[in-house]
């Protein structure tokens, strides 16, 4: 079987004004001395600020980095996918907006949503050892509005269904939804029927993801993998890493390790 290591990373946007062990410059040390050891092969960031993004194009050297900012003039912040170069080859790329004109850029849901556009990745990667093709779809929901979640979700469901009815692959979702297990939201997405398998959860055990910096149990599980591949669940697990105080993100990076194969 042909295993490929997937990771869900928030990693955290800076706009300049953080400082010490939380800002960027800080966290990216430990970012290069410690998450790479963990062998990911594709990885779907979010909060990924321009120079954050051009960090990890200069830094990731075995990676192609994919990703366009989510304001109308494309700048701000994206949804990066990072895949490995000796590992898969692009077919496509697609972005768009989580909204009802889902082609205009910069573009939202005017229901209840904050004013951040929200946006999906969406990749057509070929694995160069088995062969096999997957889609990939990266994305964060909105933070304030449950409505805009709501509307969010099945956006990215629908157009999943779409993709998969045109030519049905594997299919891997991973993202910051903003919600924890207990709601519609989630719901909807073990629940789809659009793509041949359910959407499974496989990072269902791994306690909450976002932490705020802090250690004395605050926070929730809002990041995700979901994926209609097997997976090995014991080798699920949210990457804890931290040296003198200064932790990857407020996000713990979640990482699943699934089976695409022969």
């Amino acid at each position: 079987m042909s295993s490929i290591h997937v990771f869900t990373f928030n990693i955290l946007t800076d706009n300049g004004t953080r400082t010490g062990i939380t800002s960027f410059a800080e966290r990216s040390k430990l970012f290069e001395k410690h998450f790479l050891s963990y062998g990911p092969d594709l990885i779907g960031f979010q909060e990924t600020m321009p120079y954050e993004r051009e960090w990890l194009k200069d830094n990731l050297k075995d990676f192609d980095v994919y990703g366009m900012g989510r304001n109308a003039d494309l700048t701000g912040e994206s949804n990066v996918i990072a895949c490995r170069k000796d590992r898969f080859e692009l077919v496509t790329l697609d972005m768009f907006w989580l909204s009802d004109t889902p082609r205009v850029p910069g573009s939202r849901f005017h229901s209840d949503q904050s004013s951040c556009p929200r946006i999906c990745m969406d990749a057509l990667l070929a694995d160069k050892q088995s062969g096999r093709c997957l889609r990939f779809y990266n994305t964060h929901l909105d933070h304030k509005g449950e409505l805009a979640q709501a509307q969010g979700i099945s956006l990215i469901l629908a157009r999943i269904a779409a993709d998969y009815a045109e030519n049905p692959l594997p299919v891997i979702l991973t993202g910051d939804m903003n919600v924890t297990p207990e709601s519609a939201v989630y719901k909807s997405v073990t629940e789809f029927t659009g793509c041949g398998r359910p959407l499974r959860d496989v990072s269902a055990n791994t306690g909450l993801t976002y932490h705020g910096f802090r250690h004395d149990g605050f926070g929730a599980k809002i990041d995700y993998i979901f994926t209609t591949l097997p997976c090995d669940e014991t080798k699920t697990a949210a990457i804890k890493d931290e040296e003198n105080g200064c932790m990857l993100s407020d996000h713990y990076p979640v990482g699943a390790v699934l089976e695409l194969g022969e």
